[in-house]
Formats: structure tokens, sequence, C-alpha cells
């Protein structure tokens, strides 16, 4: 249970939290505001619609710099409480330093909690919404590919005949770029119904589809079948993989169904598996870093300068920062396990904090 002391230690981590992230929520939605201005210039999209994007992407950016939020709000606490000489008074009352810190660590993996659990379902809602303007009123392109628990969709067109059409396919491998039992709908300029072909198996090659086993059903005229047919298309391999939903777009509750769908499909989702593992490492991450910060300001008093402790922790969430996009990079890339890529970071930011404590004691006892 938690005593009038550890009440009071958690309020003060809870004020440092929201006062840090309110000035980190602040710089980020006018910096994106910014941005969003920049990426319509030229493109005639209303005021209100940049402000709409501003605001759909600003839940997206605040669960990025949530960690930076938990490390540099929990220095803040530290040194208020040192400022104020109550780390003093409270170690006076035989509390250690470790137990000083079970309730922010308890704070913040609650707040990582809140956040999978509660946050990231509205995120996944405002980050889709987000998407579809910006495709509308930015990128003004329509995306090519749709996958539903049916199977793929595909919108394409046939440059060769001018007409429009729909693929639709119940299974997929190698990234979409192989289809089976497949059927085609084309359509004119007019949206008016010109035909179909159905086949067991078609392959994307360079500009066209290669068909096989297909019965083409015209719309006026006799069905006729062939064993081998290449139909022309403006469709890409990468336009198939970039028109997939992005993983924040998929709420957690939603992303093991979602991995699994995807991999039945015949498609890889390393970046989904990422981004799972991420939120469920996120509790644990955050209170890892509560662990960091109160190493760093461990011998700091008083009367001494905070500037050290600010360049210190500046330098050490950089590094952090380097190495969480490599283990991203090599776990995106399937070098190592998603598993192991989210993980790690935990045990790199404990490891971290251990050498800090005990360098810092080693100093302390004039062992070095």
């Amino acid at each position: 249970m938690l005593n009038k002391i550890n009440y009071y230690i958690l309020k003060k981590f809870l004020y440092s939290f929201l006062i840090t992230f309110l000035i980190l929520s602040s710089i980020l939605f006018i910096g994106d505001f910014v941005e969003q201005f920049r990426k319509s210039a030229g493109k005639n999209v209303p005021i209100n619609v940049i402000l709409q994007l501003a605001i759909f992407n600003f839940p997206n950016l605040i669960s990025y710099t949530l960690p930076i939020t938990s490390f540099f709000s929990s220095i803040l606490a530290f040194l208020i409480l040192i400022r104020n000489s109550e780390r003093i008074v409270i170690s006076g009352m035989g509390i250690s330093n470790i137990k000083i810190i079970i309730p922010a660590i308890f704070l913040y993996f609650i707040l990582g909690t809140i956040f999978i659990t509660l946050i990231n379902p509205l995120i996944s809602v405002f980050d889709d919404r987000y998407s579809d303007l910006k495709y509308e009123y930015i990128d003004k392109v329509d995306k090519f590919a749709s996958i539903t628990k049916n199977g793929l969709w595909l919108k394409q067109d046939n440059y060769e005949n001018g007409l429009n059409s729909v693929l639709y396919a119940k299974e997929t491998k190698d990234q979409g770029n192989t289809l089976y039992d497949f059927m085609l709908l084309e359509y004119d300029n007019k949206g008016v119904f010109n035909g179909r072909i159905d086949g067991n198996k078609a392959k994307l090659e360079d500009g066209y589809w290669e068909m096989y086993d297909i019965q083409i059903t015209p719309k006026y005229g006799e069905t006729n079948y062939k064993e081998k047919f290449n139909y022309r298309t403006n469709i890409k391999s990468e336009d198939i993989t970039d028109s997939l939903s992005s993983p924040s777009s998929i709420s957690i509750w939603r992303l093991l169904t979602f991995i699994n769908f995807l991999e039945e499909l015949g498609y890889s989702a390393v970046d989904f598996k990422m981004h799972l593992y991420g939120l469920i490492c996120l509790p644990f991450f955050l209170s890892s870093l509560v662990f960091l910060a109160s190493t760093i300001v461990k011998e700091i008093k008083p009367n001494d300068k905070f500037s050290n402790v600010i360049i210190s922790s500046l330098i050490i969430i950089f590094f952090l920062y380097f190495i969480s996009n490599l283990l991203n990079a090599l776990g995106s890339t399937s070098k190592i396990h998603p598993i192991i890529a989210n993980f790690s970071m935990i045990i790199i930011t404990l490891l971290i904090a251990s050498i800090i404590f005990y360098y810092s004691e080693l100093k302390r006892k004039k062992i070095i």
C-alpha cells in the first residue's frame, strides 16, 4: 500500500509529467501545423483542412515522444525534490533512494498501460482519418489496394484498352505480387460494366499481369478460355504495399488478428509486429527510464548547478534514440526478431542506469 510519503512523491512526478507533456505537445503541434502548411503549399488546401490534418496527426506524434516526455519529466521531478531539499528530508526518514522511485515507477507503468489500452485505439482512429485527408488533399492519389477479411482488392487502369478494373483475389503470395483464385471486373470511364475475367493464378510483372487458366466473359459475346493471358496494368509492386494500412492505424486490440490475416495473405507483417511488441514493452520501458533518471541525479546536492545534469540527460537520451532507431531498423528488416528488438531497449536502459549507479557508488567510496 502507498503511504502519505509515496502519495506525495507520486503527485510530484505526475505534475512534472503534465508540465513536460504540455510543453512538448505545444511545440509539436505548432511544428506539425507549419509542416502541414509546407506540404500543402500550391495545392489549394483549405485552412480548416490543414488544421484538421495537424489535429488528427497530433496524437500519433505524441505517442512517439512519450518516452522522451517520461524521461525528462522524471529528471524534472527529481530536481524539484532536490532543490527543495525534500529528498534529503525523505532520506532522513530512513527511506532509501530505491523506495523513493517506486511510486514513480508505479505511476509511469500505469500511464504506459493506460496509453496502450485506452489511448492507442483512439490514435488509430485519428491516424486513419489523417491518412484519408492526406491522400485526398495533399497526395491526391487513390489507394491501389485494400485488404478485407475476404481477401485483397486492387484498383487499376489498363492503358491498352482504356478501361478501369477492380481485381479481387482470395489468396496472395509474394507481398501481393502473386494472386490465386482471382476475379477481375472491367468498367469504362463512365463506370459502365464492360466484362469479367476469372482465373486461377496471376503474377505481377513489369506493367502487366501474367494470368493463367482464365475465363474471359465480355459484356457482349460468348465466354472463352485461355491457358495464359497478359493483362496490362498501371500497378507496381510497391503500390500494393504502400496502400496497406500503417501500423499506427490499427488498434492494439486488432493488431494480432491483422498480423495473422496479413501472413495468411502472403504479406510480411514484420512492421506490424514491431509496432505490437513496441506497445507491449512501452510500460516497462517508461519505468526503466525513471530508474535511469534517478541514477543521473543520484549525487546532485540542493546547491549544485543543474547544467551538468541537463547536458548528461541530453547525451544519454540521444544515445538511446540512436540505439532505438538501430534496433528498429534491424527488427523491420528481420535481421533480429521483433521481440528482441523491442525488449532490448529495456535491457539497455537498465544496463546504462546500473553502470551510472555503480560508478557513482565507487566514486563516492573513492575507489575510482
